[in-house]
């Protein structure tokens, strides 16, 4: 298309014309054509918009001022987006945290049975870091420990050099934070979140367990949490702070005075099968679970196993007894050893003699016991010990549970020894319901770790007769047998002693035993029982040079029973020294009325009344 510009015929003009337009048109003129038109000479024409110099400055101008305001607009704008990032990044990730953690307050507490706090959430301030805001990972790496001398610098700095995510601390106190506040560190974020306190410490740590940020409950009730807990009500233990305090010393004390490895010990009740109590030695701080000695976080009494030794011989004689294959006068020629397959069994202190079936526990022979099995079968032994919950796990809510580990075979010889406590390894909390269920009149009840709220589930294992007999034998045990150290004076105190040398590289080691005792009290009603070990305890001059369990495991129940039966209002009844009272005490059915006894001394009535006001 042919382009003529307006210019062009304005210089066709006559000269004057040309001057005279000269002088009108002053500013000189842009003309930007705008499409086609007719004109002169038949040339198509341009519509043309002309703008005078000044306002194509104007307007130039204007254009830039748009473009630097967008410009400050959009950085601003960027800018305002990274500091509400920063600013709530703590926060978002403490909610992501709390999701999956359940630490926002509505994990339920855990009460002993009497309402003492065992585990609450605390709010709390934490310390968190992004590494990809920090300047100066080493310097920033020192700065914080200068605060927290417990932070590892080297590692620290690495992980924010990687621009890693890490929270130095899950809390952190007031002045800790001032203190981290002022030194003025980019990255560095505060965030409240929730924090599982543990107000016992150490006390009762093996049954509360402890839970993990993100992770829930690790063991303990804190993982029964996890499974049965609900939201604002508390999970009601079975356990008495009071009672656990008490067992809890007497261990730590046993452990200190015969240098042993471990300890363990429980308590139970032997009508309900609540735990009012039980510990392992070490122990740890489930505030601070990774800063325990090793192996501490282990529950030795519900999850490992050993070879009790010697208390097995009350399973074994309660089911012989049972089984109708011994009565009381039931003798047993223990003299010399007993041959069977290519083993001889011997006892440790022979009787050399025959013995009654009440001397075969009451004296621990391991001859007698042999043969009791030997008269029932492997397959009777092992029913009867099947029955009691000796061959597998204990239907308990804590997962440290563990199976007991039976003989893979059960023959003559494998028979023999189970009879005595070697060659079944079991844990103690197995031991210590089966004892319950011998002394209660012949009820099994599964051990709870839980508060029992009505009818307590239980099924008959022995005869009443079959445990009134026990009862009787295991008094003779303590007053005339190899556990004179476990008496307490007015509960006549009923149990056995067990020693057992410890497994190692696939045989027995004559240097290191396990010593146990297991006993109830009031012997003659029991109401309790208690199960007590020590692990490789070391002979004492004191002990002339015994290490077995009459010489440190029945002491040590006889102090842990005197400390813990007035806070469990158990009374006892006169003294021990009263034969006749002990004999009225032992024949009488567990549920007698005083009103059905027959007349006795009014002493004597009274201290009957005294011994049942509780029971």
């Amino acid at each position: 298309m042919k382009i003529v510009s307006i210019v062009g015929k304005v210089l066709r003009l006559p000269g004057a014309a040309r001057r005279m337009r000269r002088r009108q048109v002053k500013p000189s003129v842009r003309v930007t054509p705008i499409g086609g038109m007719s004109g002169y000479d038949d040339a198509p024409m341009m519509r043309v918009r002309a703008q005078s110099r000044r306002a194509s400055v104007a307007n130039g101008a204007r254009l830039r001022l748009h473009l630097c305001t967008a410009a400050f607009a959009v950085s601003f704008g960027l800018l305002g987006v990274k500091l509400w990032d920063v600013s709530t990044a703590g926060v978002e990730a403490g909610r992501i945290y709390q999701r999956f953690a359940n630490d926002d307050g509505s994990r339920p507490e855990i009460h002993d049975r009497n309402g003492a706090l065992l585990a609450v959430n605390l709010p709390v301030r934490g310390l968190e870091i992004d590494g990809r805001q920090v300047w100066d990972a080493a310097e920033t790496a020192r700065q914080i420990a200068t605060v927290l001398p417990e932070v590892n610098i080297e590692k620290l700095t690495r992980r924010l050099a990687d621009g890693a995510y890490v929270t130095p601390s899950w809390a952190i106190t007031p002045a800790q934070e001032h203190a981290l506040f002022s030194l003025g560190l980019p990255g560095v974020i505060f965030v409240d979140r929730m924090q599982r306190y543990y107000p016992q410490h150490k006390l009762a740590s093996h049954v509360v367990g402890h839970s993990a940020p993100g992770e829930g409950g690790m063991s303990g009730l804190e993982a029964v949490l996890d499974d049965i807990g609900e939201p604002g009500r508390p999970l009601v233990s079975s356990i008495d702070v009071r009672v656990q305090q008490a067992l809890e010393d007497e261990l730590t004390h046993a452990v200190d005075i015969y240098q042993a490895e471990a300890a363990w010990g429980g308590v139970i009740d032997v009508r309900t099968g609540e735990m009012v109590a039980i510990a392992s030695l070490p122990d740890y701080n489930p505030n601070a679970p990774a800063l325990g000695a090793p192996g501490a976080v282990r529950n030795r009494a519900v999850y490992d196993r050993y070879e009790l030794g010697s208390i097995f011989k009350v399973f074994t004689a309660a089911a012989a007894l049972d089984s109708g294959r011994a009565t009381e006068e039931t003798e047993y020629d223990v003299r010399g050893g007993y041959k069977v397959a290519n083993w001889t069994i011997r006892d440790f202190h022979g009787e050399e003699r025959i013995i009654k079936f009440s001397e075969v526990v009451q004296y621990s022979s391991n001859i007698g016991a042999a043969t009791m099995a030997a008269e029932m079968g492997p397959r009777g032994l092992k029913a009867a010990l099947a029955n009691l919950g000796l061959l597998d796990p204990l239907p308990i809510r804590l997962k440290e549970r563990r199976a007991p580990q039976p003989p893979a075979k059960w023959g003559p010889v494998e028979t023999a020894t189970v009879a005595y406590g070697h060659g079944v390894a079991v844990t103690p909390l197995h031991a210590l319901a089966a004892f319950a269920a011998v002394v209660n009149g012949g009820q099994y009840i599964s051990p709870t770790f839980l508060k029992r709220v009505g009818r307590t589930p239980s099924r008959r294992v022995f005869t009443e007769e079959t445990s009134a007999v026990m009862r009787r034998v295991l008094r003779r045990v303590v007053t005339d047998g190899t556990a004179s150290k476990s008496d307490v004076s007015g509960y006549y105190t009923i149990g056995k002693t067990g020693t057992a040398e410890k497994p190692s590289a696939g045989k027995y080691s004559l240097n290191e035993n396990i010593t146990t005792f297991v006993g109830a009290f009031p012997g003659y009603a029991p109401r309790y029982a208690v199960l007590v070990s020590l692990d490789h305890p070391l002979p004492r001059k004191e002990d002339y040079n015994f290490a077995t369990a009459g010489w440190n495991a029945a002491p040590l129940f006889a102090q842990v029973t005197a400390r813990i039966a007035p806070i469990l209002q158990i009374v006892p009844a006169g003294s021990n020294a009263d034969p006749a009272l002990e004999e009225i005490l032992f024949d009488m059915p567990l549920e007698t009325e005083i009103g059905d006894i027959a007349a006795y001394s009014d002493e004597s009535t009274k201290l009957i009344s005294s011994a049942r006001r509780y029971q």
